[in-house]
Parts: structure tokens; C-alpha cells; sequence
């Protein structure tokens, strides 16, 4: 009997990460789309004053197992953790 290839959720906090979160998200789907069919990457973004949040919309419309969170104001490491537990769906 063939085994099944298990369902993944990664999900990532971001805070004025602009400059690295393109490479931790693309990373992390190339990872996965090896070990799985069933996956997902998600960013919670925690109120960065930077470009964080073009950067994530731009990969969110590259890549179809990608999502994010925008939250304009911070929810804190913890928060962001918690947001990001709730919204895996794998």
C-alpha cells in the first residue's frame, strides 16, 4: 500500500524583513513542493514600516501555496505567532 505524502504548513512572523522574506518564502516552497503535493507557506506581517509588504504581495501573486497577514499595527512576536498557528490549514 502506497503511503501518503503529508499535508505542511510553514508560516513565518516578518517585521521590516524586505530585504531577506523573498528568499525564506521561495526557500521554504521549493522545500516543501519536494516532500509534498499538500502544502503552504504563510507570512504574518507585524506592522514593518518598510517594504516588507510589497515584497510579500508580489510573491503572493507568483506563487500559488503562498498567502500572508498584513497587520498595519504590531501584534508582537507572540501575537504574530499566534495569528499564524490559527491560520495554518494543513
Amino acid at each position: 500500500m502506497p503511503t501518503r505524502a503529508p499535508s505542511i504548513s510553514a508560516f513565518f512572523p516578518a517585521y521590516n524583513d524586505g530585504g531577506t522574506i523573498a528568499s525564506l518564502v521561495v526557500a521554504t516552497l521549493t522545500t516543501l513542493a519536494e516532500l509534498t503535493d499538500d502544502y503552504e507557506v504563510i507570512v504574518v506581517e507585524n506592522g514593518s514600516t518598510d517594504y516588507t509588504v510589497e515584497v510579500l504581495e508580489d510573491l503572493a501573486q507568483k506563487y500559488d501555496h503562498f498567502r500572508y497577514l498584513a497587520h498595519r499595527q504590531a501584534l508582537g512576536y507572540g501575537g504574530a505567532l499566534r495569528v499564524g498557528f490559527r491560520e495554518c490549514s494543513k
